[in-house]
């Protein structure tokens, strides 16, 4: 059956909530537009490799590969999966196509002769922010990415999630896939007098985890000296404990999950994204300006949207005195939010959706099944 695709991921596409979750269901979507599509989940553990005996209905099956040290053997296939998988009647052979998720997990499988692979290299340029690491983690983190890069000639083609990282690696066969807002509404959302700054994300990924803790400390203080009435709404999951200590500091939120995230950009004056490293494209900002709200960044999350966005939607801090200031300015001038709100909107319509997203996935896959298939 050689116009039938395999995915292979660590997020099932059938509960889309986080980030990582509804991108795989995107591709999932547009992937179903070009044949039959079986789900394969693979995630790491710490335990021996193994089969979930009971997999999610519409889940062909769940492995666990064991994750090993690092250096040794972190991209080698893992027999002992392969072994299950076939036991399990699994049968690679069986698809045209095999697209997958990340790195990792396509690196652990045994891709048969003749398969065409297709790897998805979500926050594949990692950065790292000044003073982020201490030099012997940051020297492991550059040989892991190192090592990654190695893996690279061993699969079909890929996709990058922006230009600068699909500039990069020019050699490689790509499509740029743009992570895109995943349920938008229709129309922005009408511009509020409220005091309320909005942080929307996964609060325990590091860069966001240390971006707030940043924003706290060099910024918070100086935007209340301005303006008491200002309040900080930190949404998304992250422990307890990291969630009471940002909550000691005056008039901040973090209530973690929430059911209905429209309501908190709904009550939002601006959304802040104090993001200086990690990779990707900070699917936040994108989010942000799809609600109808504006959003104030660093340089370095806005760079993954400059040919796209060109700013619009966008106040771009080049430090932490700067991006104070620019919170005050827009807390105090609802026009300029307002225009730059609808700027950013405009462009993120226009740029960032899900026709496109399928566009660029059977460009990139269609050709493989048609080799497949002849």
């Amino acid at each position: 059956m050689p116009d039938r695709i395999l995915l292979v991921s660590p997020a099932s596409p059938f509960n889309p909530q986080s980030g990582a979750q509804q991108r795989t269901a995107l591709l999932y979507e547009a992937l179903q537009t070009l044949g039959e599509v079986d789900v394969l989940l693979l995630e790491p553990t710490a335990e021996s490799s193994r089969l979930d005996s009971s997999p999610k209905p519409g889940i062909l099956a769940h492995g666990c590969w064991h994750q090993r040290p690092f250096g040794i053997g972190k991209f080698k296939p893992d027999r002992t999966l392969s072994l299950a998988l076939k036991a399990e009647g699994v049968d690679l052979k069986r698809y045209g196509l095999i697209v997958s998720r990340y790195l990792n997990p396509l690196a652990k499988l045994v891709v048969p002769p003749g398969v065409h692979s297709v790897v998805d290299l979500d926050d594949w340029g990692y950065h790292y922010g000044p003073g982020a690491l201490a030099l012997a983690a940051q020297f492991k983190s550059q040989y892991a990415a190192w090592l990654a890069k190695r893996q690279l000639k061993r699969f079909d083609a890929y996709f990058f999630v922006n230009r600068r990282d699909q500039a990069q690696h020019r050699e490689l066969q790509s499509a740029l896939l743009p992570n895109i807002p995943y349920a938008p509404p229709t129309q922005p959302f009408p511009q509020t007098n409220s005091p309320v700054l909005l942080f929307v994300g996964s609060l325990w990924y590091a860069p966001n985890r240390e971006g707030i803790d940043r924003f706290l400390a060099r910024c918070w203080p100086a935007i209340k000296s301005v303006h008491p009435e200002a309040r900080l709404r930190l949404v998304g999951a992250a422990p307890p404990a990291v969630r009471q200590a940002w909550e000691q500091y005056p008039d901040v939120s973090a209530p973690g999950f929430v059911d209905d995230l429209g309501e908190a950009y709904r009550n939002a004056a601006f959304t802040i994204a104090p993001i200086y490293s990690g990779g990707g494209t900070n699917i936040k900002i994108l989010e942000s300006l799809a609600y109808g709200r504006a959003c104030i960044t660093t340089p370095h999350s806005a760079e993954a949207f400059k040919e796209d966005l060109e700013s619009a939607g966008l106040g771009v801090a080049r430090d932490d005195s700067h991006f104070a200031e620019q919170c005050i300015a827009w807390l105090e001038d609802s026009d300029d939010r307002r225009r730059n709100a609808e700027a950013g909107w405009n462009k993120v319509t226009a740029r960032y959706t899900r026709p496109h997203f399928i566009e660029q996935v059977t460009q990139l896959c269609a050709p493989f099944l048609m080799m497949a298939q002849t």
